[in-house]
């Protein structure tokens, strides 16, 4: 099972309220979320591996210099000589080492590499896994790798964290 973890973990965080606080009053709405949403897919689909695939870039130079206007609508600001910043909201921004730190104690393998995106890193691991494969995400986007002869299927989140779809 390949999660598309940022698009989890940001409709987690417009899905669950804002109200979910750690005691020193941290936002943990998203990390709330995302962990139940991970765990009920664990339960629902007893999946024999379990991959995070992580954004290192969320928005990659060579994407941006084959297509100028590449997610151009997420832009905070630029940086000259670094990648652009994108818009994430501050208190989805403080919960995402969180995220990280509880994904390793759960010993949940999250997987990135620098220069693409995590839809990049699940192409890649469910053309290449050589058995069934399960992509959670919320990105239509990833529907082109449904392959019935491989066994490659998208479980769709339509909207926030609660449902899903086969695709």
């Amino acid at each position: 099972m390949l999660l598309d973890t940022a698009s989890m973990y940001f409709r987690a965080f417009y899905g669950v309220p804002d109200s979910f606080v750690a005691p020193d009053g941290t936002p943990v709405n998203a990390v709330r979320g995302l962990l139940d949403f991970i765990s009920r897919m664990v339960s629902d689909y007893r999946p024999t591996h379990l991959v995070c695939a992580w954004d290192n870039d969320w928005r990659p130079q060579w994407r941006v210099d084959l297509i100028p206007s590449y997610k151009s609508h997420r832009v905070e600001y630029v940086v000259a000589g670094a990648p652009d910043v994108e818009q994430v909201p501050d208190p989805l921004e403080l919960q995402v080492p969180i995220i990280l730190d509880v994904l390793a104690a759960l010993g949940i393998c999250v997987i990135g590499k620098d220069g693409y995106e995590a839809d990049d890193v699940i192409g890649t691991l469910a053309t290449g896994a050589g058995m069934p494969v399960d992509v959670v995400t919320g990105d239509r986007d990833l529907f082109q790798l449904v392959d019935d002869a491989a066994g490659v299927r998208v479980l769709y989140i339509a909207r926030g964290v609660s449902r899903h779809e086969r695709i």
